[in-house]
């Protein structure tokens, strides 16, 4: 298979946005042996390590995906959430996983981005790139990649999810791609925002049935739908659209169920 992907050009690029190539060897077969065999190393001994426990639940959805790629998303609570996201999944899947990962976080410097596409097969992505920023996640889906992503551009501070970011939705429905949801419960506690040093907590992933879009789905519904099945995998209630004047005066009009009336 050629590596030869479309990138995205930095010609008319905004000064405040950081932009970088992907590392299109990490492609190749020697860096995918890399990852095989290296796995327990990188991956698995650290989730071992610092997941204390670590309890799955939903791992039957995996293979419901019947061998096909897939839109991997999850929730954004740590920096660690991509090693426990990447040690959960089945041998076959994680071989053909693409990471996307923030350019101005991890792509600024020349050894380290290297390192970051080498080990978790990562590649940049430029917030707020617009459409053309997804080129190379579309040619990766094309050619019979998954990705795994977090929709919410940014970890959350508190643990509860942000609004996703529209990118997913996009990818998904122009792939025609099954997303597979996943949380992570209590990666947070493990390598907290602004700090350096990871420690041992309890963590819990839950893995939801895959999603597949009807035609005619337009991108705000499948990111709500997607941001819902995330959610929804958290154990938390899934936010109501507020309640209009009208709807509310209904309702006060309207009978008890079960009132006795005159």
């Amino acid at each position: 298979m050629t590596t030869n992907a479309p990138v995205t050009s930095n010609q008319t690029s905004a000064p405040s946005r950081v932009y970088a190539e992907p590392h299109r060897w990490a492609l190749r077969f020697w860096a995918r042996a890399f990852r095989r065999f290296g796995r327990w190393l990188f991956i698995t001994r650290h989730v071992k390590r610092f997941c204390r426990p670590l309890s799955l639940e939903g791992i039957e959805n995996f293979e419901r995906l019947r061998g096909r790629s897939a839109l991997i998303i999850a929730n954004h609570t740590s920096h660690f959430d991509t090693a426990i996201a990447l040690g959960v999944l089945p041998g076959r899947l994680y071989n053909r996983t693409a990471v996307v990962a923030a350019a101005d976080r991890f792509y600024t410097q020349r050894l380290k981005s290297a390192w970051y596409s080498l080990r978790y097969n990562a590649f940049p992505i430029t917030r707020g790139g617009g459409r053309a920023a997804l080129a190379y996640s579309e040619w990766l889906l094309q050619n019979g990649w998954s990705l795994l992503i977090f929709p919410e551009g940014t970890r959350s501070k508190t643990g509860d999810l942000l609004p996703f970011h529209p990118g997913p939705a996009i990818l998904a429905l122009g792939q025609h791609m099954p997303v597979l949801p996943m949380y992570m419960d209590g990666a947070s506690n493990i390598l907290p925002p602004k700090t350096k040093n990871s420690r041992p907590a309890a963590v819990k992933v839950r893995i939801g049935e895959p999603l597949e879009f009807a035609d005619g789905t337009t991108i705000p519904e499948a990111n709500r739908l997607m941001e819902d099945a995330v959610r929804a995998l958290s154990g938390r209630p899934l936010p109501q659209p507020p309640v209009t004047t009208i709807e509310l005066a209904l309702a006060e009009d309207r009978e008890p169920a079960g009132a006795l009336t005159r």
